[in-house]
């Protein structure tokens, strides 16, 4: 009922969507110091008419700092292309309303794994050069199996939680996979905003296509990415 009746949409945003009224003038602000413009063009293309400017601050060579993790980061024009998506096809656990994906949670361990190794050995002492990673979801049951599995100092986090804040590589665990194409609190626009505009440098996503590509906006989200393949370690036996 409240979605009906509009009351999850912010005051500020009511009055800047409305029709100009007289004496009241809106102003964009459009130029943003948080990321490089390869990370910000999709942004910028669905939310804000194009109009998204990045400042001269963050310079597309600030991506080269990515490289100093094991990640496979793809590279295009000997540039690092800082948004990713990682198909994973562990489909979501069919509990209650708040959903989990362990499938997607191996996926994100193993990730982080990589982004915190350093490509060289002799690097492994500059922990200080290593860059934040914060892990997202929309659901607080997937929340709650990422804090039991990932280390205590890898902040995990809704993406309603985490408005407002940042970090320097951002992981999201899109927790949806079922035959349904269903993608429940995903079908949120300002949600893939918040999500999208986190990170600092770079973005990566852990979903299924074919779900996810249900909806028009995430497929177009999906299509801005570059798909990296993942191969998970095999779990060790004893004896």
């Amino acid at each position: 009922m409240a979605k009906v009746v509009r009351f999850d949409i912010s005051l500020l945003e009511r009055l800047y969507s409305q029709p100009d009224i007289p004496g009241m003038v809106k102003t964009m602000l459009d130029v943003q110091y948080r990321s490089p413009k390869e990370l910000n063009a999709f942004p910028s293309k669905e939310f804000y008419e194009g109009r998204l400017k990045t400042s001269d601050e963050r310079s597309t060579e600030s991506l080269n700092a990515l490289k100093e993790s094991s990640f496979p980061w793809p590279i295009r024009d000997g540039f690092i292309i800082p948004t990713v998506f990682i198909q994973c096809s562990s489909e979501e656990d069919m509990g209650d309303r708040s959903k989990s994906n362990e499938g997607q949670v191996d996926v994100v361990r193993h990730v982080l794994k990589l982004l915190t190794t350093p490509k060289n050995p002799q690097e492994e002492d500059k922990e200080s050069e290593m860059k934040k990673v914060t892990v997202l979801s929309p659901y607080t049951k997937q929340i709650q199996a990422l804090r039991r599995r990932l280390p205590p100092s890898i902040t995990s986090s809704t993406i309603d939680s985490f408005q407002g804040r940042e970090s320097d590589i951002i992981i999201f665990s899109t927790v949806r996979c079922n035959v349904d194409g269903d993608v429940g609190f995903l079908d949120d626009p300002r949600r893939l905003n918040v999500m999208w505009t986190r990170a600092r440098l770079a973005l990566i996503i852990v979903g299924d296509r074919a779900t996810l590509s249900s909806n028009q906006l995430w497929k177009r989200a999906l299509e801005a990415c570059t798909e990296v393949v993942i191969v998970l370690e095999a779990p060790t036996t004893a004896g």
